[in-house]
């Protein structure tokens, strides 16, 4: 038995290969080989909380061309089980996450291209999504009529722990205000750092794995709302 010790991000992983794999048999059981199709273009959106993911969402399609409205993740796991999860400030399991998404990606809808907004955020979902793109290259090969090649780029929104905290608290704030919804995560100033924390444990070290796998950028979100709108053009006109 081979002793090989892949990093959980690696498409190699066997781990990552046979979660992928059931993944894929169950789409294929549910909506048939010939609904597989997947868009022409997507952009992965990501972020610490409060970088602006939502703020910017408009400029960035505008910016894109896109005409679908962005698949955002959190909309996708809105269960009363996933929502009491995320009130932790903890992640919904892998197979859960990358089997919803997967299947809204197939949605006609979104041939033309589509953003996805906070994917992937762990480890194991990364290594899913090149895997996700090998598919999609073999598929393609298989007939390119039919299927699009994987054209991904990620765009990644960074913001400091301290901003990231009081951004968070600040949308509370104001949602409390305004008579709306509130999550603990957005009053809890505890929670909310851990929430934080969770994303730089969990998330950025395996998306920064992404780098030189698809095209990256990396965008300053540290400035104000028209401040950041700026950075944001400015990179993806630098593509």
């Amino acid at each position: 038995m081979s002793n090989t010790q892949y990093k959980e991000t690696d498409e190699n992983n066997p781990a990552a290969i046979e979660l992928f794999k059931s993944i894929w048999k169950a789409l294929e059981g549910d909506l048939g080989v010939a609904a597989l199709t997947f868009p022409k273009a997507i952009y992965w959106l990501n972020g610490a909380p409060g970088a602006g993911k939502g703020t910017q969402t408009d400029v960035i399609l505008e910016e894109l061309g896109l005409k679908s409205q962005p698949i955002v993740m959190s909309d996708l796991l809105k269960t009363p089980e996933m929502e009491a999860i995320k009130a932790t400030g903890q992640l919904i399991d892998d197979k859960t996450v990358i089997g919803l998404l997967f299947r809204r990606l197939t949605r006609p809808e979104y041939r033309d291209g589509v953003m996805v907004d906070g994917f992937p955020r762990t480890a194991g979902q990364v290594a899913c999504l090149k895997l996700l793109a090998k598919k999609l290259n073999e598929l393609h090969a298989s007939a390119p009529e039919k299927y699009f090649a994987a054209n991904f780029t990620m765009l990644m929104l960074y913001v400091t722990e301290n901003e990231s905290v009081e951004r968070q608290l600040k949308r509370g704030r104001e949602m409390k205000a305004a008579g709306k919804p509130v999550r603990e995560t957005d009053i809890d100033p505890e929670k909310t750092r851990v929430r934080y924390q969770v994303f730089a444990s969990t998330t950025l070290e395996p998306l920064q794995s992404l780098k030189g796998t698809f095209p990256y950028l990396q965008i300053d979100s540290l400035g104000g709302i028209e401040e950041t709108a700026d950075e944001i053009r400015k990179a993806l006109r630098s593509r």
